[in-house]
């Protein structure tokens, strides 16, 4: 395997264990950057209060293959 497999392995390997709970869209601040609302899932560990949000991206053009943002900081109920 490539050292970029080896990251995004070790980088997905993060979700084992969570529960997609919902589905939320983020509009963003800059819309030069993101001109439409891009989507997260939110993601909860049973048994435990925590949660997360995992954004869905791709690459400006959209021709890319795409790739999950796993953000954690905890976000409200």
């Amino acid at each position: 395997m490539t050292d970029d497999t080896d990251y995004e392995l070790k980088h997905l390997n993060q979700l084992v264990g969570w529960t997609v709970s919902h589905i939320v869209s983020i509009d963003e601040e800059d819309e030069t950057y993101a001109p439409e609302p891009t989507y997260a899932l939110v993601l909860r560990k049973p048994g435990t209060k925590h949660q997360f949000f995992c954004r869905i991206q791709c690459d400006p053009e959209g021709n890319g293959p795409g790739f999950l943002t796993i953000e954690k900081e905890r976000i409200p109920k």
